[in-house]
């Protein structure tokens, strides 16, 4: 094949700046690999509908030097590579089927205007180019970069794709590496950048004649796609040995011990795979294109073959996301309880046309034998799985993911800080794994505003806004300047996980014919939010008199005399004594969110929390000499019409719950010439 190599240009790429465009040094080069080919395999996939699956394989083997250099030595200082590789080296192939392939130009010159570049231009001979579809994983171009850090530089593009006369195959190779280093293999260059095509062209044109591409492809091991087989095949050789990270020696200068799978790059890739796209890997109900269909050498991951919290993952992934459980769920069959799974909205005010919801996050808390960690199963610990830390006591640290669209795990996070994704929640109560996903509401609409300019009759949408936050390696998201929708996100994410991980942990000493009355309460009462039975810390109320011999206080005071449950809304019979402080004046009952921290008021709890979860359906007062009017903002204003305002004040209003995450949380009542009292249903 010919050698076309990239001479030096104003404002040209060089192979150095290549190799740094990703700038991420901490995640393992295996790990930035996977992430990248999956999406692009994912992008490309033909079907966009759910229900299908693409198939991405990835195959390590050996190869001879030979194998390379029979076909690719114009341009290469082939014995130096001999010297350095005598015996060969280890290649990666990585293949996705029923993709859309490496379609496109052969050429620039064959672009017209604003014609589409195609897969190929965008793939092999540009950089920095980005996918304008919005559900795409790339959002920079500089993805690619990666395939050149796994090895020297060199990399083959073999793909089949459909055209009008039927099927093509093209075959192209580049290298990229270090111009000024010692040890490139290319002879003479001025970029460090070049690609081998077409024998019979002066331009860097792939070779599309099936019988010169046959024998290269025999010489790496690489099959042909047949039938109406469509796709990719990406082949890196002469792979390099630290794509792995090495541990360093601790303080006594021992080694530290790895997780299994560190051991060889195949073991490692599968797990990688279900590090980053658990949720869309053999999971039939992903609701944003095709499942993922992965093999390693031939291997197929499956997902009752994950490690546990991948399962886990993949569990709360499908609850937020698609409102649904497989029939194997992972959650499902360990027996996990209600109080231990949660499934609320995370809301931000002012920023979307439609509501304030920004997406949903599903959370569990787990036991080590839930997650598999004891005999017989011995499974690693969550942290070990994700962030290779062999720690096995507790307490465990919050562990939350997000993700996009794609269905790509954005980031793994277990930091405390107090606005992080944990809301600074240290650990869960008791020695509990807390496993939480946010998945956003990719649809929603952002309210326009100056600091996000958007094409004239277009709207930005939530998950255009996130793609654009994301940096070129797409491991963090990070706001534009002006804007706070990811914080808000990320701070209300926290404080929903502090609320549902942060709960105290019931008395260990109460007596069994207690708890027995508890357990027969929980099966004929009505569920969670309704009042309390003194688990809650908070010492039991007082017999109060009745309304007639209330006695004169100060300020107002609210007692609650009866509740009665009605379907989706409570019925609430009250009193209340009406003070000295300033008769004239008229006492306002509110409505509020209790909390271990102190009531949320309304307005609170629609700037931080979105749509406030009860609503006062109507109040009627039973006393004579008031007048009573309920606002749009759950206040009850009870004005005297009396010359003299009576001593104690009688009526009964009705709450409804009017959000998903209601029948969850406590209402409470607070009447008020200024903020006194306060009654918790």
């Amino acid at each position: 094949m010919k050698y076309h190599g990239l001479t030096l240009r104003p404002m040209q790429e060089s192979g150095a700046f290549l190799l740094r465009a990703m700038q991420n040094e901490d995640m393992p080069r295996l790990d930035l690999l996977v992430r990248e080919s999956v999406q692009n395999s994912l992008d490309a996939a033909i079907d966009k509908l759910s229900g299908g699956h693409v198939r991405v394989d990835f195959s390590f083997r050996e190869h001879s030097t030979a194998a390379v250099t029979n076909w690719f030595h114009d341009g290469i200082d082939v014995p130096m590579l001999n010297e350095r590789y005598p015996v060969g080296g280890r290649l990666l192939e990585i293949r996705d089927t029923y993709t859309e392939g490496l379609g496109g130009p052969l050429t620039f010159s064959h672009v017209n205007g604003a014609s589409p570049h195609g897969n190929l231009l965008k793939l092999v001979f540009e950089i920095g180019r980005t996918r304008d579809d919005e559900g795409a994983g790339g959002s920079w171009g500089l993805g690619k970069t990666c395939y050149f850090r796994m090895g020297l530089g060199f990399v083959l593009y073999y793909s089949r794709i459909h055209t009008e006369n039927g099927y093509q195959e093209r075959l192209v190779a580049s290298i990229v590496e270090n111009e000024a280093s010692q040890s490139k293999v290319q002879c003479r260059t001025q970029t460090g950048i070049a690609w081998w095509g077409d024998d019979n062209s002066q331009e860097s044109i792939p070779v599309t004649d099936s019988s010169k591409i046959a024998p290269v492809l025999a010489a790496l091991g690489v099959s042909h796609f047949h039938g109406d087989e469509t796709g990719t095949v990406i082949v890196i050789p002469f792979l390099r040995d630290d794509l792995i990270i090495e541990e360093e020696p601790g303080e006594d200068g021992q080694k530290t011990r790895q997780p299994w799978w560190c051991s060889n790059y195949e073991a490692y890739t599968e797990i990688s795979l279900q590090r980053w796209f658990a949720a869309r890997l053999d999971n039939p109900l992903f609701p944003n294109g095709p499942w993922l269909d992965a093999r390693v050498n031939g291997n197929q991951v499956r997902r009752s073959e994950m490690l546990p919290v991948f399962q886990v993952m993949q569990s709360l992934y499908n609850r937020a996301a698609a409102d649904q459980v497989l029939d194997d769920d992972y959650l499902k069959r360990r027996a996990v309880s209600e109080p231990d799974l949660t499934c609320r909205y995370v809301n931000v005010r002012n920023e979307f046309e439609n509501g304030g919801q920004a997406g949903k996050l599903a959370a569990v808390i787990l036991n080590s034998g839930q997650l598999g960690m004891g005999a017989p199963d011995n499974e690693p610990s969550p942290a070990t799985c994700i962030f290779g830390r062999m720690d096995t006591s507790p307490p465990y640290s919050p562990i939350v993911t997000y993700v996009r669209k794609p269905g790509m795990n954005i980031c793994w996070n277990d930091g405390t800080e107090s606005r992080g994704w944990s809301g600074g929640l240290v650990s869960a109560t008791g020695e509990g794994h807390l496993i939480a996903v946010f998945v956003p509401h990719h649809e929603q609409v952002l309210v326009k505003r100056k600091l996000l300019p958007v094409a004239e009759g277009r709207s930005l949408t939530l998950e255009a806004y996130l793609r654009s936050c994301e940096r070129s390696d797409h491991t963090e998201w990070v706001d534009k300047n002006g804007v706070r929708i990811v914080d808000k996100i990320r701070t209300n994410t926290g404080r929903a996980l502090k609320d549902f991980g942060g709960k105290p942990a019931p008395a260990s000493n109460v007596k069994p014919a207690v708890r027995m009355a508890r357990n027969l309460a929980d099966l004929v009462m009505p569920k969670r939010g309704f009042g309390q039975d003194g688990r809650s810390g908070r010492p039991a109320k007082q017999n109060r008199p009745r309304a007639e011999g209330l006695p004169r206080t100060s300020n107002p005071t609210l007692y609650i005399e009866r509740i009665e449950h009605i379907s989706g809304s409570i019925l609430v019979h009250w009193s209340l004594a009406w003070g000295a402080a300033n008769p004239t004046s008229s006492r306002v009952i509110d409505l509020r969110v209790d909390s271990e921290t102190g009531s949320i008021t309304n307005g609170d709890w629609a700037y931080d929390l979105g749509d406030f979860p009860f609503r006062i359906g109507n109040c009627m007062v039973e006393s004579q000499g008031v007048a009573v009017k309920v606002t749009v903002d759950n206040l009850i204003q009870i004005q005297a019409t009396a010359a003299v305002p009576p001593s104690s004040v009688t009526g009964q209003l009705r709450i409804d719950i009017v959000t998903s995450s209601g029948g969850t949380l406590r209402p409470a009542l607070h009447a008020s010439l200024m903020k006194t009292a306060e009654a918790e249903l």
